[in-house]
């Protein structure tokens, strides 16, 4: 069992806390999670249409937007409409975060 309880108001990192006692705690804790392989409990409901997945793979295989486009014969601005869309449906700021989500998901 793990707490972060304490009967103290504020803790001193200094006087009140054992750091290698810290850094090893979580360091066995990072290793049993890697080790029993945990995934997160609370599941994340991110849909993507037919078209920003298919352009987030494109983009994972390293094809630019452009190359998409002649790709899929579609417009480079309909490539970026769905790009920008799948963004905003990752919750992602650039579009390698945008294709390393969906692939983490298993999305794309």
């Amino acid at each position: 069992m793990l707490t972060l309880a304490s009967n103290k108001q504020s803790l001193s990192l200094k006087t009140d806390i054992d750091q290698i006692a810290a850094v090893t705690s979580v360091a066995l804790l990072h290793a049993s999670f890697e080790r029993n392989k945990a995934e997160p409990t609370a599941a994340r409901s991110v849909e993507l249409t037919a078209k920003q997945a298919l352009c987030l793979k494109w983009s994972a295989e390293g094809k630019s937007m452009r190359a998409i486009a002649t790709i899929e014969n579609m417009s480079y601005g309909n490539v970026n409409f769905h790009i920008n869309n799948a963004k905003k449906a990752l919750d992602a700021t650039s579009l390698p975060q945008a294709t390393a989500l969906a692939t983490k998901l298993k999305l794309i």
